[in-house]
């Protein structure tokens, strides 16, 4: 039997009932087709938001997430958003949260991804960086930000809306406008969102990310997964085929990384909507239910910060039998052990550990299957669209293998700039497009990175940054506390935890749990430490009058470790 010639293969490939049965649509104005099943196909399966019972979840298609699209787009388009204006987005992982984001993209908006999670003021402090036009939130982040709605607006940010409780009725003139696209024209270089990324100062930075820097994903993502396969022999045809065509079957995938996040945006949702995935969005993080969504849907790859990985394993809560195709994570520092754990409960799994920052668009640094086998303390190689290298701490010049530095990294999709910051873009950047990360480690002969610390004093608790400072400064608002050094302690479970040093005021009295029971107030929860040291004579410093973090460190960590590595004190335990 002769095969099929080239002109007779996508009429077979694309028959009707098939899985590439197409639809003619109009899109921009436009005609064009879609693949028609993915419209049917589960988009999103979601809690019930203010349903009375917990357990209740409803399904979203794609072709609902597509209209709801166009309907909130519509509204937009009456509340004066066009091309390059910008849409703030805040709230938990849901469809209101996804319904806004591609709304805001179909009208050339530009949306600004909210940390739903910081406290009132630094969340007032992001809107007023980008200045949105519309601020759309869930009913929690909507009670935080509608109460200083006053204040937002002298800011210049827009009104303050929640999708869970407004119905974005929009005219039939309006909707059929966003659907035609006139006039929003998107080149790769426009601007696509806004991330943002604390520093040292607790203050976050907008990074803004271009079109280009974001799509880059949907490849990016593939290729540790194609790099193990041509380790292991596989037909470059073969590797192609299975990084980029969308499967037959219909995957799932749990999303447990806030979308805010450049990992649940960029590495999860973006790679989902180019396979047809359907997300499982939870209502909160929690083991026990992250194992009852991975059995009740046959959830066979998992991805996120080691410390998911980490709790799924210890909970014992998955059938002894159930096996995982793939087991990705990143976003922080796992523990040494987490590989052998992984290997022994899942022999069969396929592993990848990635590196990224939100001003990389995420992915950049990435070592997956034997090769991550061989070197589970290696974060890998950079991706080849981006290169990096160490350079000494002090001078900034280029350093031999194996030798201790700042790691920069420079590419394509590397930020385009901080928003409003001019100065701290020119710091971060060199002349020649280097961006300083602040992390420290070395490069091996084999090309291989190994991180060692963060040169920011970052503490990064189960992929959440916390910027020394920020727990710093609100524990100097209590006035018993002359001075104080945030540091992590380390966590089998969430990789770090805020550990604090401090040295009293003169006359001064405290117990280390009235000094953390103060703090708590001003602090998110991550960010609240579960130990605190006294320093009788006050913290190390040198000679500058600057606090000697390592030496507080090491104090902490020893006094941590004498007590089990367990809070001697802690509101309900949670991740």
């Amino acid at each position: 039997m002769n095969p099929p010639k080239l002109q007779e293969v996508d009429s077979i490939l694309c028959a009707k009932g098939g899985p590439f049965e197409m639809e003619e649509v109009v899109l921009h104005g436009r005609p064009g087709r879609i693949w028609k099943h993915w419209k049917g196909r589960i988009a999103i399966n979601e809690p019930v938001p203010g349903s009375a019972n917990y357990d209740d979840r409803r399904d979203v298609t794609y072709a609902q997430l597509r209209e709801d699209a166009f309907r909130v787009a519509g509204w937009l388009l009456e509340q004066g958003v066009g091309p390059g204006d910008r849409v703030a987005i805040g709230g938990h992982n849901s469809s209101g949260w996804v319904t806004s984001f591609i709304a805001a993209h179909l009208l050339g908006a530009v949306p600004v991804c909210l940390n739903s999670t910081l406290t009132q003021d630094v969340q007032i402090h992001c809107l007023s960086l980008a200045q949105p036009k519309v601020v759309l939130v869930d009913a929690k982040d909507a009670e935080v930000l509608k109460p200083v709605q006053d204040k937002l607006t002298a800011k210049g940010v827009g009104k303050v809306y929640s999708w869970d409780d407004y119905s974005f009725k929009a005219s039939p003139s309006s909707i059929e406008k966003a659907k035609r696209g006139d006039g929003y024209t998107v080149e790769p270089e426009s601007d696509a969102l806004i991330l943002f990324t604390s520093g040292t100062t607790s203050l976050p930075k907008a990074a803004l990310i271009t079109q280009r820097q974001a799509m880059q994903h949907v490849i990016t993502a593939s290729v540790p997964a194609a790099r193990a396969a041509i380790r292991m022999g596989a037909p470059l045809e073969m590797v192609v085929a299975a990084a980029l065509d969308p499967p037959e079957e219909q995957l799932v995938a749990l999303m447990p990384v806030p979308l805010f996040h450049v990992t649940g945006l960029l590495a999860q949702m973006i790679r989902v909507f180019v396979a047809g995935t359907k997300m499982v969005f939870l209502r909160r993080w929690s083991v026990s239910d992250a194992a009852k969504i991975i059995v009740k849907y046959n959830i066979r790859v998992i991805s996120g910060v080691p410390a998911i990985t980490t709790a799924l394993l210890q909970s014992g809560l998955l059938p002894k039998d159930w096996e995982f195709d793939a087991i990705a994570f990143g976003g922080a520092p796992p523990p040494k052990r987490l590989q052998g754990d992984v290997r022994a409960v899942y022999p069969n799994a396929f592993i990848n550990h990635g590196w990224g920052m939100t001003e990389a668009a995420g992915l950049f640094i990435a070592i997956s299957g034997a090769d991550y086998e061989a070197n589970p303390e290696s974060v890998g190689q950079a991706i080849p669209i981006g290169d990096m290298r160490i350079v000494d701490m002090e001078t900034k010049k280029p350093v031999p293998a194996g030798t201790m530095g700042i790691l920069q990294i420079r590419g394509g999709c590397v930020m385009k700039e901080y928003l409003n910051n001019a100065k701290a873009t020119r710091e971060a950047f060199t002349d020649d497009g280097w961006f300083d990360t602040g992390d420290v480690g070395y490069i091996n002969e084999e090309g291989l990175l190994h991180l060692r610390d963060r040169a920011k004093d970052m503490i990064i608790r189960g992929g959440e940054n916390i910027a020394s400072a920020e727990v710093e400064n609100a524990v100097t608002f209590d006035e018993r506390i002359a001075e104080a050094a945030a540091v992590p302690v380390p966590d089998p479970v969430l990789g770090e935890r805020v550990g604090l040093g401090v040295g009293l005021r003169p006359g001064a009295t405290a117990t280390p749990e009235s000094i953390i029971a103060e703090a708590d107030k001003r602090l998110r929860y991550p960010a609240r430490p579960v130990i605190c040291v006294i320093f009788p004579d006050g913290l190390p410093m040198n000679a500058n009058g600057k606090i000697l973090k390592n030496e507080v460190k090491e104090v902490v960590v020893k006094q941590w470790e004498a007590q089990g590595g367990k809070p001697a004190f802690e509101p309900k335990a949670r991740l």
